[in-house]
């Protein structure tokens, strides 16, 4: 039986017939010019009005205190169940925790939750999907999807997660029905969700302390959202060459110096490659 053919995760990502929602142009610089606006009517207000934008977080804080124990159990179990439940908001509870606990308490109780919920949605689909995934997408595209897991091992999980302002809970139910590890699976999963939870959080904590702190979180997501932008234009032209246009994947290509043509997606199967 010949050997399977590698995938080429840029090809895949890259190559692309469509632009994902958050790096389209128009969207990126909607998102721009909107942060620009609020950070210069903040300033108007606050400068020239006197309004001010901070919460009183002592109340909450006190409410949340006298529960106990039983404050930050039933937070962490309620951010697990919104990891399998899609519908459930992810920042507001992020913020929510940031103007209670603060920075450090917040983040932590935030990532107990997600990881919860990221290992019960990832057993779920393990379990329960995995052996219908050759069915739902067929046997080939299966294939394609572990080879993928196999050669990129976490750092899909990884950079699925670092994505800012889009909810990836479906990662792990996507994660779950492929051939990737758990032990991969969580640890890359909760060093790739601790950069945006915690600046979520601190944001957050922002509102209780000092809006400003608020206001720099949000241009700091909106800066990576404009560096990933920007990364994914430059490497998609590079990589789609002369001519502008995206080859789809699986179309073959001409090969170079007399090579065999190769589908795009995949790395040519040298001659010598034993059947």
């Amino acid at each position: 039986m010949p050997d399977q053919p590698e995938v080429n995760l840029e090809a895949m990502v890259f190559q692309a017939e469509e632009t994902p929602l958050l790096l389209r142009k128009k969207v990126v610089g909607g998102i721009v010019l909107g942060f620009l606006l609020v950070a210069v009517l903040y300033v108007v207000t606050t400068e020239y009005f006197g309004l001010s934008y901070k919460i009183d977080a002592e109340p909450f804080q006190d409410w949340v205190e006298d529960r106990g124990l039983l404050a930050p159990l039933v937070f962490i179990l309620v951010m697990a169940l919104s990891v399998l439940f899609a519908p459930i908001p992810n920042a507001p509870i992020y913020i929510a925790a940031g103007i209670v606990w603060g920075p450090v308490l917040g983040t932590a109780y935030c990532m107990a939750g997600l990881t919860l919920g990221s290992a019960l949605a990832f057993w779920i689909a393990r379990r329960v999907g995995r052996k219908h995934l050759p069915r739902l997408i067929g046997h080939k595209l299966a294939n394609r999807l572990d080879t993928l897991v196999e050669d990129m091992g976490g750092r899909v999980v990884f950079w699925s997660r670092m994505i800012p302002a889009v909810n990836f809970d479906w990662v792990s139910f996507v994660a779950g029905m492929t051939a990737v590890p758990f032990r991969v699976f969580i640890v890359y999963s909760f060093l790739g969700m601790l950069f945006p939870t915690g600046l979520t959080v601190v944001a957050g904590d922002g509102l209780g302390r000092d809006p400003r702190i608020t206001l720099v979180a949000g241009g700091i997501w909106v800066g990576v959202i404009l560096v990933s932008a920007a990364y994914f234009w430059v490497r998609r032209k590079h990589i789609m060459g002369d001519g502008g246009h995206t080859p789809k994947p699986g179309a073959t290509v001409p090969g170079e110096s007399g090579t065999t043509s190769a589908a795009v997606g995949e790395r040519p199967i040298s001659g010598t490659d034993e059947a």
